[in-house]
């Protein structure tokens, strides 16, 4: 019994030890017109601004499949595991600085599981929708490392990555390549592709390796989010309510029956397809148990109930061409019954897109809200 027990101490304490983000290489980020093709472009970044990002892989938390170009026939012609789990990191410029966790979003794979399916049923018109805008690509290469090499090119190009970043603060982006959002313990899930799922793993892990790495301001650690990386900093909150002294969620994947109940307009080219609502279904099932166990994951259903007091800013849109409102109500609403209402910000910008700030200006007065925000002592 002792050597048993030694024995899974051992295995255990191996295994925490395993998470060791290798550096593969560094680039910088710039504004956009001023990057080279192998650089980051970021169109909101001020002219003549540019910052060092660090780029790790996690060699022992592997994608859930490999890349492929054969868009036409994933996920057949692909192989599991796929390549290592990615991350970046722009380090903060003193110790005196914030740090913030920013998560990408595209992370969840009925989404591609989706686009598999249109691409099996309709190939002529997924061979003619990728030839008008190569971007939808995305929406294909969300399980393997590169989706999470696009995601964080993506977030390194937003706007509240640039006010951060001439702020002086750190930013670390995890990349997801698992499909299940800020989810995954390492379980197996038998969806889409049969893999274990590390999408809360990294996530957590990263973001205490990263606090503990880089020397910055303890009281004023934060995370943003916009869509599915809303939906991560959701995730991160409702395992660890403290992991942040405050959290910025735009947009986010939050609610997720709510694409059920009140699809997406881009969900039209799926409803002629027999096996849509199926895959959809199936999602909840495999992820989280059952729809009930995908309804207790949204952060706005049980941030009352757990009792968590994380102060949130909070955008989203009633006319979302994405996240529509079955998906982001419950953490509306939620927030702004919220007591003490100070600890809530909550805007319904009401317009026709995805992701609310889009502008320096707003990212200013988002980043503005967050930074009055400490740790309590």
């Amino acid at each position: 019994m002792v050597a048993l027990c030694v024995a899974v101490v051992a295995c255990g304490d191996e295994e925490e030890q395993s998470f060791v983000p290798v550096e593969f290489g560094r680039t910088v980020v710039r504004p956009a017109g001023e990057a080279a093709p192998d650089e980051l472009a970021n169109r909101y970044l001020s002219p003549g601004r540019e910052f060092e990002v660090i780029q790790f892989e996690i060699p022992d938390l592997p994608c859930v499949r490999s890349d492929t170009t054969d868009y036409l026939h994933v996920p057949e012609a692909t192989t599991t595991p796929g390549g290592p789990a990615v991350v970046y990191v722009a380090p903060p410029a003193d110790a005196s600085k914030p740090v913030m966790i920013a998560f990408h979003g595209n992370g969840l794979d009925f989404i591609e599981a989706e686009a598999s399916l249109l691409a099996h049923t309709d190939p002529e018109l997924a061979q003619a929708l990728l030839a008008a805008d190569p971007t939808l690509v995305g929406y294909i290469e969300i399980d393997n490392r590169a989706g999470a090499l696009r995601g964080l090119a993506g977030e390194f190009g937003n706007a509240y990555v640039a006010e951060a970043l001439e702020r002086g603060w750190g930013i670390v982006a995890p990349g997801n390549c698992w499909g299940d959002g800020g989810h995954g313990e390492g379980e197996i899930v038998d969806y889409y592709i049969r893999a274990p799922r590390y999408g809360h793993v990294m996530d957590e892990r990263v973001w205490n390796w990263f606090r503990e790495r880089y020397p910055h301001d303890r009281d004023r650690e934060y995370s943003f989010g916009c869509s599915g990386g809303g939906q991560r900093t959701a995730q991160l909150l409702l395992h660890d309510p403290v992991a942040t002294a405050a959290s910025g969620i735009d947009s986010p994947a939050d609610y997720l029956l709510g694409f059920k109940e009140d699809p997406p307009a881009l969900f039209d080219l799926l409803a002629g397809i027999p096996e849509f609502p199926a895959v959809l279904d199936a999602f909840y099932v495999g992820h989280y148990g059952s729809f009930e166990g995908a309804a207790e994951q949204s952060l706005g259903t049980q941030m009352a109930a757990r009792g968590i007091q994380t102060p949130i800013y909070f955008t989203y849109s009633v006319n979302d061409t994405f996240a529509t409102s079955a998906v982001t109500a419950p953490l509306a609403q939620a927030l702004v019954a919220r007591l003490p209402a100070e600890r809530a910000f909550v805007w319904n910008t009401e317009e026709a897109v995805h992701c609310q700030i889009q502008t320096r200006e707003r990212a200013r007065d988002a980043l503005n809200w967050l930074e009055k925000w400490r740790r309590p002592d």
